[in-house]
C-alpha cells in the first residue's frame, strides 16, 4: 500500500492505527517528529523515511527494514522490532526501553547513548555495533554477552572491544 506521509499522519490522527505493509511516498521528512505511538506498521518499508524524533512508543514494527535511516532521539520504548533490519541505523539517544529486538539485525548500527533498559536483544545480530554510553540493565547486558546474540567487532558500553565472534547458547 503506497501512501503519502501527510495522508498517513492524517489517518493516524483520525484514529486509524493499522498500516501493515505500508510504503510511504512523498514528503518523507514529514514523519520526523510525528506522534505515531501504538501504530501498526509491521512489514512496512521504512528504509527511506526519516523518523528522527518520532514517537513510536509501543509501535508494531515487526520485520520492518529501517536500515540506513536516522532514528536519532526516536522513542521506540515498548516497540516490537522483532526481526527488523536495523543494519547501519543511527539510533543515537534513542529510547528503546522495553523494546523487543528479538532476531533483529543491528549490523553496523550506532546505538550511542541509547537506552536499552529492559530491551529483549535475544538472537539479534550485533556485528560492528557501537554501544558506547548505552544504558543497560543487568538482564540486557547479560543477553548481549550470553544469550544467542552474535557479537563481533563491537564496542561495548564500558569501552571494551570484542573483536572475534561470540555466540553463546
Amino acid at each position: 500500500m503506497y501512501m503519502p506521509a501527510a495522508e498517513l499522519i492524517e489517518r493516524y490522527n483520525s484514529g486509524e492505527r493499522n498500516f501493515p505493509g505500508l510504503v510511504p511516498i512523498e514528503s518523507y521528512s514529514e514523519l520526523a517528529g510525528a506522534n505515531l505511538s501504538n501504530i501498526i506498521l509491521s512489514g512496512a518499508d521504512l528504509s527511506r523515511v526519516s523518523l528522527k524524533g518520532t514517537n513510536l512508543r509501543g509501535a508494531q514494527l515487526v520485520g520492518c527494514p529501517l536500515s540506513h535511516r536516522g532514528l536519532i532521539e526516536t522513542d521506540l520504548s515498548g516497540a516490537d522490532l522483532t526481526g527488523a533490519n536495523l543494519s547501519n541505523a543511527r539510533l543515537l539517544r534513542t529510547n528503546l526501553r522495553g523494546a523487543k529486538l528479538i532476531g533483529a539485525n543491528l549490523t553496523e548500527a550506532q546505538l550511542i547513548e541509547a537506552d536499552l533498559t529492559g530491551a529483549d536483544l535475544s538472537e539479534c545480530i550485533l556485528c560492528r555495533v557501537n554501544l558506547s554510553k548505552v544504558k543497560l540493565d543487568e538482564e540486557c547486558h547479560r543477553q548481549i554477552l550470553c544469550s544467542k546474540a552474535w557479537l563481533w567487532n563491537t564496542v561495548m558500553p564500558d569501552g571494551t572491544f570484542i573483536s572475534s565472534a561470540r555466540y553463546h547458547e
